[in-house]
C-alpha cells in the first residue's frame, strides 16, 4: 500500500486584486477626475486630509472644505511663482484661501490658468508655508497623474478615525505609484505590420499594469540585438503625430526617425504614451492658449503648475529590456533622455541628432527647446 502522497509547500498568498498600493491609487485617480474629494494619509497611518481637485470638483464639496478647519489651497512652485508667491519651483505650497471667497470663487480660482484672478485674490501678502507636508506632497503627485491641473483644495489635518464614505489612500501608496518596477509592464500582444518604410516590420503592445496605458514598441526590420541598435524614444503628440500640426515638430520627427531605422537595416521606435511632456491632451491645449499669449513652452507649462517634463522613461527602459536591446544608438537631440535611459540601465552607446525643417508656426517651439530645455540642435538658425 502506498504512503501519504506528499503535499506540495503552498506559496504566499498573493491579494487576489494585485498590489494593494497600485489598486489604491488607481481607485483615487479615478475619484479625482470624476470631481470627488479623497482622503490622503500619512504613511503612518495617523493624520489625514480630505482632498478636492480645483479643476473637476463641484461647489458642495469645496464649499465643506472650505468649513473646516485650516482648509488650504495646495499649489506647485512653478504655479506658485505666476501668481507672484516668492518660492522655489520644485516645492509645494499651502495657501491660505483669500478671505471672503466662497465655494464658486475657490473654483474659479483654480480652474483660470490665466491667472488674474489668482493675482488679484492672492495678491503677495497672502501668508503661505513652503510645504514639507508628505500629504499635500502627495495630493499634487495624484493630480499630476491624474492629468489635472495640481491645485486642489484640502482640509487641516485630523487625527481621528477616518470617513467611512470617503475613498482612502496612504502617501506610500502614492510614492509606491510612482516609480514603476519592471514587473508593472506587461508584454501583452504583438504581430507583423508592415510599414511603408519597411515591410518587414512588427508591433508589440505592452500594458502598464498601474493604470492600462498602453506603449507599443515598433520593431523596424531584423536589428541584431547584439550590436547597437539605433533607437527612438517618441512621447505620443495627437496634435502633431495624427492631425500633421505645425506647432510642433513631433509628426516630422516621428517620419524622419522610422525612415532613419530603415536606412540602418532596422531598429526600434517606442512609441510612449505620454501626451504633451506628459501633461495630457487637456493642459497641452491649455498651454497652447497661454503660448498664444506670449508664453514660450517651457513657461506655459509651469504656468498651469507643471514642471518644464513632466515625463519618465522607466517604461521605455523596460520595454527595450524586454525586447532584448540594451546596447543603442539613441534618436534624439536631448541629453536629458541619454541620461534617463543610462540611469535605468540601457547603454545609450551614442546619440543622434533628429532635426527636421522648421516653419513659422513652430520656430519659436524648437527654439525654447534648444535655449531653455538644453536640446542640441545642430545648425538651427532659428
Amino acid at each position: 500500500m502506498s504512503g501519504p502522497r506528499l503535499q506540495p509547500v503552498p506559496r504566499a498568498a498573493e491579494p487576489p486584486q494585485g498590489d494593494p498600493s497600485l489598486v489604491a491609487v488607481d481607485r483615487a485617480l479615478a475619484e479625482l477626475r470624476r470631481g470627488r474629494g479623497i482622503v490622503v494619509q500619512e504613511a503612518g497611518g495617523r493624520g489625514w486630509r480630505l482632498v478636492a481637485p480645483l479643476e473637476t470638483a463641484e461647489s458642495p464639496l469645496i464649499a465643506h472644505l472650505l468649513a473646516q478647519p485650516d482648509a488650504a489651497l495646495v499649489v506647485t512652485g512653478e504655479r506658485a511663482a505666476q501668481l507672484g508667491v516668492p518660492c522655489e519651483s520644485d516645492e509645494v505650497l499651502l495657501l491660505a484661501p483669500p478671505a471672503g471667497f466662497d465655494a464658486d470663487k475657490v473654483l474659479e480660482l483654480g480652474r483660470h490658468w490665466e491667472c488674474d484672478a489668482w493675482r488679484a485674490g492672492l495678491g503677495g501678502a497672502v501668508p503661505h508655508a513652503v510645504c514639507g507636508d508628505a500629504i499635500a506632497g502627495a495630493a499634487v503627485q495624484l493630480a499630476k497623474t491624474a492629468q489635472l491641473l495640481p491645485a486642489l483644495l484640502v482640509s487641516g489635518v485630523a487625527m481621528g478615525p477616518l470617513p467611512t464614505t470617503v475613498l482612502a489612500v496612504r502617501v506610500d501608496e502614492v510614492e509606491r505609484y510612482a516609480h514603476p518596477t519592471a514587473d508593472d509592464l506587461i508584454r501583452v500582444s504583438e504581430a507583423r505590420v508592415p510599414l511603408r518604410e519597411e515591410q518587414s516590420s512588427r508591433l508589440v503592445l505592452f500594458r502598464d499594469r498601474r493604470d492600462a496605458s498602453e506603449h507599443v514598441a515598433v520593431v523596424v526590420g531584423n536589428p541584431d540585438p547584439q550590436s547597437q541598435v539605433p533607437v527612438r524614444a517618441h512621447s505620443s503628440c495627437f496634435t502633431g503625430d495624427l492631425l500633421g500640426s505645425l506647432r510642433c515638430d513631433c509628426g516630422e520627427q516621428l517620419q524622419t526617425a522610422v525612415k532613419r531605422l530603415h536606412d540602418a537595416g532596422g531598429g526600434v521606435l517606442l512609441y510612449l504614451a505620454q501626451e504633451g511632456r506628459g501633461i495630457g491632451l487637456a493642459n497641452k491645449l491649455r498651454a497652447y492658449q497661454l503660448q498664444d499669449d506670449g508664453l514660450d513652452t517651457v513657461d506655459a507649462d509651469r504656468h498651469l503648475g507643471f514642471s518644464a517634463d513632466e515625463r519618465s522613461y522607466a517604461i521605455a527602459a523596460a520595454m527595450l529590456k524586454s525586447l532584448g536591446f540594451t546596447r543603442i544608438r539613441l534618436l534624439t537631440n536631448s541629453p536629458h533622455k541619454v541620461r534617463e535611459l543610462r540611469a535605468r540601465g540601457i547603454d545609450v552607446e551614442e546619440m543622434e541628432s533628429l532635426v527636421t525643417p522648421t516653419n513659422q508656426h513652430n520656430e519659436r517651439y524648437i527654439r525654447t527647446k534648444r535655449d531653455r530645455a538644453g536640446h542640441l540642435i545642430p545648425g538651427d538658425k532659428t
